[in-house]
């Protein structure tokens, strides 16, 4: 039989997970399967149990259970030890933004339902310095927020706790004096968000990057320039609607690398890769294509 492997932490999302273990166990084992079981206990256990214990070839398959930051440990764990095995997702956190871009469902059933029907394609991985991503890579206001959140809002309020944190940030954001060289062009400019997109969307917002594809070897970029504050909640709206990518307060671009320096370092600027903290400035930005394989819905557009 061929053998998987499920990667879980249980406390994503409403831990719907602890209670599904022994009917996944039944799905997966009519599939031919015989399936180990690897509990995260700790933030990053998943990442480095990938890079101390498992290599090449040892499973057929690896289910990775969780938010995007859990998909994120998996993801990097996978690429630093050169693990290329088919991969599938079950999408149990709060915001699940890769997921949403992949329409991968987020019930148990259903994503089971894809490894059984769904079909293995590649898709891009994003590289920024060391540190790997495979939905956006973003700074400037509200790229502390996945980080800074208090776990007990978390739980009580669920996404609605991230849009609480983010209004909390609108009060005092600082400007980003940016140079970003990306295929062979350069531009300068003032923003208070950058995102590198390689999925749709990031903290529920499902139509940042709403032509954005995980499988056309670009990222999107969208910056949002200075603004008024009083400008914010109308520009908000128009992210909300997927109408801001034309907005004059945007610079939106496809590239498949960059170098972004920040030239008033003396902010404490923070970056962000999937919801985890991400690497200081000058960040050097890379797609990396055909080395994930993911099951997804069979002949879906993404």
């Amino acid at each position: 039989m061929r053998k998987a492997i499920l990667l879980y932490n249980p406390k994503a999302g409403n831990r719907k997970i602890l209670t599904q273990l022994d009917y996944i166990t039944q799905r997966i084992q009519r599939l031919r399967y015989t399936l180990t079981m690897y509990r995260s206990e700790a933030k990053g256990a998943i990442e480095t149990y990938i890079v101390n214990e498992i290599t090449q070839g040892d499973y057929d398959l690896i289910i990775i259970s969780g938010g995007d930051g859990t998909i994120n440990e998996c993801i990097n764990g996978m690429m630093k030890k050169k693990v290329y095995t088919p991969l599938a997702i079950f999408p149990l956190g709060t915001a699940n933004d890769f997921a949403n871009t992949a329409l991968i469902p987020n019930t148990i059933e259903e994503a089971l339902d894809i490894i059984e029907e769904g079909e293995l394609r590649f898709i891009d991985v994003g590289l920024v310095n060391n540190k790997y991503f495979i939905n956006v890579c973003n700074m400037g206001i509200f790229s502390g927020v996945s980080h800074e959140i208090d776990l007990a809002l978390k739980k009580n309020f669920g996404k609605l706790a991230y849009y609480i944190k983010g209004v909390e940030e609108l009060q005092n954001y600082e400007t980003m004096d940016l140079e970003i060289e990306y295929d062979n062009k350069k531009m300068s400019n003032k923003y208070v968000l950058v995102l590198i997109f390689n999925g749709k969307g990031a903290g529920g917002f499902s139509k940042m990057a709403k032509d954005a594809s995980i499988e056309d070897g670009y990222f999107d970029f969208v910056g949002i320039k200075e603004i008024d504050f009083f400008d914010i909640p109308k520009l908000f709206l128009k992210i909300l609607q997927g109408e801001h990518l034309v907005d004059e307060n945007i610079d939106y671009i496809k590239l498949q690398k960059a170098k972004i320096i920040c030239k008033n370092m003396e902010e404490d600027f923070v970056t962000d890769v999937d919801g985890e903290l991400g690497p200081n400035f000058p960040l050097n930005i890379n797609v990396i294509k055909d080395q994930v394989r993911l099951y997804l819905p069979k002949k879906s557009k993404l």
